[in-house]
């Protein structure tokens, strides 16, 4: 049975070679492949990749290593994933996945672009 929430992304360019993404809804089994498409897709494009998560109400173990991958691919190629706006819920379960503890998911879009500019 598909999740409950339909996965929506909308895609923001930030300059040369900058993406933003912001993800709504449920990132779970059924939506993963998804939002993998447009992440391969941007990651490809762009050295640095924003995902707002503000609108995202729940991720899965499939989501996470989604992020997982797309971290590992930018980073061989010298480029940086970062994650912010997580809610109380998702939050729990990067903590719990260890995400949250790996230098990749912040508070705000504000301390997530910082992070972008400060490895650049």
């Amino acid at each position: 049975m598909p999740g409950g929430q339909i996965l929506g992304i909308a895609e923001r360019d930030l300059g040369p070679g900058r993406c933003e993404l912001q993800v709504g809804g449920e990132l779970d089994l059924w939506s993963a492949e998804r939002l993998q498409a447009v992440l391969q897709r941007v990651a490809r494009d762009n050295a640095a990749v924003v995902v707002g998560l503000e609108s995202c109400e729940f991720v899965d173990s499939t989501g996470i290593a989604l992020f997982l991958q797309v971290r590992r691919q930018l980073e061989d190629e010298g480029g940086r994933l970062v994650l912010y706006g997580c809610s109380d819920q998702v939050l729990r379960v990067f903590t719990v996945a260890g995400l949250a503890d790996a230098g990749i998911v912040f508070a705000s879009r504000g301390e997530a672009l910082a992070e972008l500019t400060a490895v650049e």
